[in-house]
């Protein structure tokens, strides 16, 4: 038996979207990211698209859904990297905790490299290669994507089923029972 999430975030003005996801995706991120432990909030971040995207796109295709969904929810263009690029990016940490995708050994595609911070003006990138993105910007970019993916929920009213019929299956440290061993009960 699942834990009753659905009912948890419930509130007068009605389902709060952003507060499951949030829960879910964005404060484990947060948590990574605040303590420093950057190649671990980046790969949750990769993870949490994935996820949502499975939700949006649950169909079966052969179309990459990670893909789909950031060209649709999300604007990349400022932090200078396509949603190819990240997926491949997603492929090596996720895969490797590596750089290097196939494509990015072939040539096929630009390695991608994280950086915190803003860089001085002064500094020059050769970007034919190798794209600089600044991390705490693509959470944010991510976090804006969620945002207007949720909106879609109030002008299409039949994507509510398969949310939750997808969304069930996302496995959560916010959703997730904890029983007591002591005694048999569980607590939320």
């Amino acid at each position: 038996m699942g834990v009753d999430y659905f009912g948890s975030f419930f509130t007068k003005d009605g389902f709060d979207f952003t507060g499951l996801l949030n829960a879910d995706f964005f404060q484990p991120v947060r948590i990574l990211f605040q303590h420093q432990h950057y190649v671990s909030a980046a790969k949750l971040l990769l993870v949490a698209i994935d996820s949502i995207a499975y939700v949006e796109h649950s169909e079966t295709t052969r179309e990459n859904i990670f893909v789909r969904w950031l060209n649709t929810y999300a604007d990349l263009a400022p932090l200078g990297i396509t949603a190819e690029e990240l997926w491949e990016h997603r492929n090596s940490l996720l895969h490797m905790s590596n750089l290097d995708s196939r494509k990015v050994v072939s040539g096929r595609t630009r390695r991608l490299v994280f950086f915190l911070g803003e860089l001085p003006s002064s500094v020059k990138l050769d970007q034919s290669t190798t794209g600089y993105y600044n991390l705490q910007k693509l959470i944010l970019a991510i976090g804006e994507a969620c945002g207007r993916w949720c909106e879609t929920y109030d002008t299409d009213r039949s994507k509510i089923e398969a949310f939750v019929k997808q969304y069930d299956l996302i496995a959560s440290d916010a959703r997730m029972m904890h029983v007591n061993l002591e005694d048999g009960r569980h607590a939320r």
